[in-house]
């Protein structure tokens, strides 16, 4: 039901949109494709927060079979450690950030009208 695809394309834009809404917030003439724009990022949001949620139930994480030498050869390399640290928390994320990004821009629709 959640794409990999889909999920990185609602994360990145509604992560990144923040920037999109900020410089919007500023044109009075605007104030509709604001709105338009807002409703979007919500509902990639919820999404979001779905597909984290989804995987939380059915996640089995992807370095729980791998060697500690696998692993040390890995995380040795420039930010591995970083990307490591993301795929095992990968769910958590999703959820926690589609949560808060739902709110955020659920707040800048209230202020908006």
């Amino acid at each position: 039901m959640f794409s990999s695809k889909i999920i990185a394309v609602t994360f990145l834009s509604s992560f990144f949109g923040i920037y999109l809404v900020n410089f919007l917030e500023g044109k009075k003439k605007l104030k509709n494709l604001l709105k338009f724009v807002l409703l979007i990022f919500i509902i990639f949001s919820i999404y979001n927060f779905l597909a984290g949620l989804n995987l939380l139930f059915g996640w089995e994480d992807p370095l729980s079979n791998i060697t500690p030498e696998q692993q040390g050869r890995a995380a040795a390399r420039r930010g591995g450690g970083i990307v490591l640290l993301i795929i095992s928390f990968w769910p958590y994320i999703l959820t926690f950030v589609g949560a808060y990004l739902t709110w955020l821009y659920s707040m800048i629709l209230k202020k908006t009208k």
